[in-house]
């Protein structure tokens, strides 16, 4: 049985694409993870011919896609704000990225070299996500101080401890990444410089060899393995009744286990807390197994998502539309973002692989930062209006208004303009639409409440 979940906007193409950049961007960081093995065979005619058709493929999927999620998302973020000018700017940083690919292919094709800036200047676009990332921070943590019940928006204060420790890592990296590229580094780099994918290629300090460990590797695991996984945990649990406990268990379980397996088993194994060993040719077989782990993850978790908005494609309406919409950009984004976060950039082998997946970490923040947040937005908002529907029906009930149906339909009107009245307030506040603006699925469930006190009250009454 297929998870693939389609809407008239986000269809099979949308998909198709979305995969593509994936496949693109896992490749280049197989080659990144794995340079030490597959380095000498790369450095050729071959791997020239390789990186740029990589390169035209990777960018012409990521245009083609981000059109649709775009479409998607156009509605939602009319109004002037600081976030919506970075979406409005998103395809601007494509096509600057577009442009400095070509200038790296020209100097490559016809100079056999190509220039460390432009690696620089990539490094220094791609900083956008930063800013992603520290939106979707702020927005989450405003959402849960502003929430009448704390304990029941868990969920939103791990969605923003997992989005500032991406934010946190993401700053290191850039820095790190800019300071090894101006002084490191060669102004070009040819076919004969010795490229390397260890730490020690990349001349740091005792000092800054730590921060990269507790300041960068730290904050990313931690915000994939931990953060992420309670949040997506605590979205799930909405939904465990059409999803099955099994699902349930293993999206909370499985993403942990295999990525801190593979990532931290060295450091374990080394007995040593202030450089990365991950790299280390000993610690082959871990790099196997934290690659595999996290990307198997990225789709246990991506098929939960999907796996929501195919038990709600059942109920159609146009908020349920809007949220499935949510829902697919998640799941793609999820699969998108753990590769774009990774840091080879600084490998600078010829051709510059690992500029492929620092390239598109702008398309993954944005999808992540905008998807994950509409979604977790959405349910949060729906589980606060519920819980504001059921403390009206239950005001009503201790008045003693429950009695015929000229009554309860009075009540059900009263109780769907005040849950409409708020609904209003938080779309604006959060500027996404909750599915309880729809007045069927409002009525239903007053009618459902009304129906829970009616029975408790006769049952005192007997």
């Amino acid at each position: 049985m297929t998870l693939i979940v389609t809407t008239s906007i986000l269809n099979k193409k949308t998909y198709l694409m979305t995969f593509i950049v994936w496949a693109m961007i896992i490749t280049d960081v197989i080659f990144g993870t794995f340079l030490d093995v597959l380095g000498k065979p790369l450095n050729s005619s071959f791997g020239v011919i390789l990186f740029i058709t990589m390169s035209i493929t990777v960018f012409f999927a990521g245009l083609y896609a981000l059109r649709d999620f775009m479409a998607v998302l156009r509605k939602d973020l009319q109004a002037p704000s600081f976030f919506n000018r970075l979406y409005k700017a998103t395809p601007l940083f494509l096509y600057a990225l577009v442009v400095i690919f070509t200038a790296i292919i020209v100097e490559m094709v016809f100079f056999s070299q190509y220039s460390t800036y432009l690696q620089l200047l990539i490094v220094l676009i791609t900083g956008v996500a930063i800013l992603f990332f520290g939106f979707r921070t702020y927005k989450f943590l405003s959402w849960f101080k502003s929430s009448t019940n704390k304990r029941r928006n868990i969920m939103i204060l791990a969605f923003a401890v997992s989005s500032m420790l991406f934010c946190i890592s993401m700053i290191v990296a850039t820095v790190f990444d800019t300071k090894e590229l101006v002084y490191s580094r060669p102004s070009y780099i040819d076919p004969y410089y010795h490229s390397s994918n260890s730490m020690a290629s990349r001349h740091l300090s005792s000092i800054e060899l730590v921060i990269h460990l507790y300041a960068f590797l730290v904050p990313q695991v931690f915000a994939i393995a931990i953060a992420e996984t309670v949040a997506v945990a605590f979205f799930l649990r909405y939904f465990k009744d059409q999803i099955g406990r099994t699902t349930l268990w293993t999206v909370i379980i499985l993403p942990p286990v295999l990525f801190l397996t593979g990532i931290f088993g060295p450091q374990l194994l080394a007995n040593t807390g202030g450089v990365m060993v991950y790299q280390l040719p000993q610690f082959f077989l871990f790099r196997v197994i934290g690659t595999a782990g996290w990307i198997g993850a990225d789709f246990v978790i991506a098929s939960a998502y999907l796996l929501v908005a195919k038990t709600l494609r059942r109920q159609i309406t146009s908020s349920r539309n809007k949220i499935i919409n949510y829902l697919i950009i998640a799941a793609l984004s999820t699969i998108l973002v753990s590769p774009a976060t990774n840091n080879w950039i600084t490998n600078s082998s010829y051709p510059p692989f690992g500029a492929i997946q620092r390239a598109f970490l702008v398309l993954a923040s944005f999808l992540f930062s905008i998807g994950i947040y509409s979604v977790a937005m959405s349910v949060a908002q729906d589980a606060e209006l519920r819980h504001l529907a059921r403390k009206y029906a239950k005001e009503y009930a201790l008045l003693d208004t429950l009695g015929n149906a000229q009554e309860d339909a009075e009540i059900i009107r009263k109780v769907v303009k005040l849950v409409h009245k708020q609904a209003d307030a938080m779309g604006k506040e959060t500027a996404v639409e909750s599915s309880m603006l729809d007045d069927n699925e409002v009525k239903q469930y007053i009618d459902l409440v009304i129906s829970e006190f009616r029975g408790k009250k006769d049952h005192r009454t007997y």
